[in-house]
């Protein structure tokens, strides 16, 4: 069936993988002795990532001949910043409570400028802040990947080529041998693979001309869902080597999963991902992660009553509540303007080829 012009849809599943990415991280970082393996959850919103925003740009090109930058960085800025601005707020005046401003300073201004991967990579500091060099990854993609775009879909046949040279160039680096242990899990050029796999999808999916749901796609979905959750959940740790870095195992099981989802909506794993928990912890992924390390932080380190097991508890139920709060009253003003510029949150639309979609993502 061709979806036509008007046609619309909304992937609830991905709101879903997103919830479970952001709870993954959030027990890991509790050491509760669940999730070993959760800190991986960071390259679920990588591959997520790269799927929105290649989906929304590649929309942007076919239906006005150009991608509007300005446009697109400031409905980043819009998305991004408000909570991080907070997140770093709270952080100075912690800092400045106890004596230590001058000491979280440099690696607070190194989050709020998206730096922040590397200034810890050579040596800086950032107790409550360790968990940005994550979005200091997605920035440095968000400020790329619009330019290189554009001189992708200067030529008929570019995107063609893209797609071509970036699995050639995929394939190579998982086959290329590196060091064991990988050290540098934080390298924009080591983490961003994910990225990669996600916006790939996103082309595949902007070349179909019918909006057809695929059994076998669902099907290998369904069992790459599985296995990724058993991957997060384990309570020992598996090699790094095998979920990080060029191989990126995590990263193409999130492309499995969000392929299943995407091209197979009805699939037994989408429906899962559609559980309203899920979905609400979805919506608000980018204040938990950007809320729960300096809230675990503080009560394991400077609030010393009761066990830690029971302060992890309650530093979880405080990050819920502190992210509620922030999405309702602080990031959702800025979405609301952001929205002016265009585009719906987890949403897509199909254009008259009935195949490309439009993606805005949360975080």
């Amino acid at each position: 069936m061709t979806a036509g012009p008007s046609a619309r849809t909304y992937w609830p599943g991905l709101d879903g993988l997103r919830g479970i990415a952001a709870l993954a991280v959030i027990i890991f970082h509790a050491h509760l002795g669940l999730a070993a393996n959760g800190y991986v959850g960071v390259d679920v919103f990588f591959a997520l990532s790269g799927f929105l925003i290649t989906s929304l740009l590649l929309v942007e090109t076919q239906r006005h001949g150009r991608i509007r930058l300005l446009r697109f960085y400031l409905r980043r800025m819009l998305r991004l910043w408000p909570a991080l601005v907070a997140t770093c707020a709270l952080v100075m005046a912690a800092a400045a409570a106890t004596g230590q401003l001058s000491d979280a300073a440099p690696g607070t201004l190194a989050a709020l400028v998206y730096l922040g991967n590397w200034w810890m990579y050579t040596g800086g500091s950032a107790p409550l802040l360790d968990h940005t060099w994550t979005l200091a990854i997605e920035e440095h993609f968000y400020a790329v990947w619009p330019v290189l775009l554009i001189g992708l879909c200067s030529r008929l046949r570019a995107l063609r080529a893209f797609a071509v040279v970036a699995a050639v160039v995929g394939v190579a680096l998982i086959f290329t041998p590196w060091p064991e242990p990988i050290t540098d899990v934080r390298g924009t050029y080591l983490r961003g693979f994910p990225i990669i796999w996600g916006s790939l999808l996103a082309w595949v999916v902007s070349r179909r001309r019918e909006a057809t749901s695929s059994r076998a796609l669902g099907a290998i979905g369904n069992g790459a869902l599985l296995v990724l959750l058993v991957v997060l959940l384990l309570p020992w740790t598996l090699p790094e080597r095998w979920l990080t870095g060029p191989s990126s195992g995590t990263g193409i099981l999130s492309l499995l999963v969000l392929a299943g989802i995407v091209l197979s909506p009805g699939s037994a794993g989408s429906a899962v991902l559609t559980w309203r928990p899920l979905r609400w912890a979805g919506t608000r992924s980018y204040g938990l992660y950007l809320y729960h390390f300096p809230v675990l932080q503080v009560l394991r380190h400077h609030i010393d009553v009761g066990p830690e097991w029971a302060r992890m508890l309650i530093g979880i139920v405080a990050t819920i509540i502190v992210a509620e709060a922030s999405f309702r009253w602080l990031e959702a003003p800025f979405l609301r303007l952001k929205d002016r510029l265009g585009g719906h949150a987890a949403s897509v639309q199909y254009p008259s080829r009935g195949s490309e979609p439009v993606a805005e993502p949360h975080g």
